[in-house]
């Protein structure tokens, strides 16, 4: 899953989280059983039981144990996914800003070549005396 969608679907984790009133245990259980965020508290008014205590219910019932293994705070691998996706972003801006360069210098060469080969100004310079425009 890319970083903007994991940051989009812990952020529905989040939005859940509150409104149904439940601790990162249960999102936690809730996810590995494989509800998912806007499914939670759809059907809370059907039932007399608390949606947190049906969670962990089924979580029993399904893997045999009452908590999950690593209880690992929901926040926390929001900010971690917020953290990843800023330094992705950075890296693109980055790697575009090199591609950018190189084909400036590209562009840069290939017009010296030229003009050497068809004369006209600039034939006699030389190709690292000479920066482009717009390059530092």
């Amino acid at each position: 899953m890319n970083t903007k969608r994991l940051v989009r679907h812990l952020e529905e984790w989040d939005e859940a989280k509150r409104r149904c009133g439940l601790s990162d245990a249960h999102v936690q259980m809730a996810r590995e059983l494989g509800i998912g965020p806007r499914r939670l508290g759809s059907d809370s008014d059907s039932s007399a039981v608390p949606l947190s205590q049906r969670i962990e219910e089924s979580y029993v019932e399904r893997f045999h144990k009452a908590v999950p293994d690593p209880a690992v705070a929901l926040r926390q691998l929001l900010r971690e996914a917020r953290r990843q996706e800023r330094a992705e972003a950075a890296e693109r801006r980055q790697r575009k800003r090199r591609a950018e360069r190189d084909h400036l210098e590209a562009m840069r060469v290939s017009m010296l070549t030229l003009r050497r080969l068809y004369g006209g100004p600039g034939a006699d310079d030389d190709l690292s005396r000479q920066p482009a425009r717009g390059m530092r």
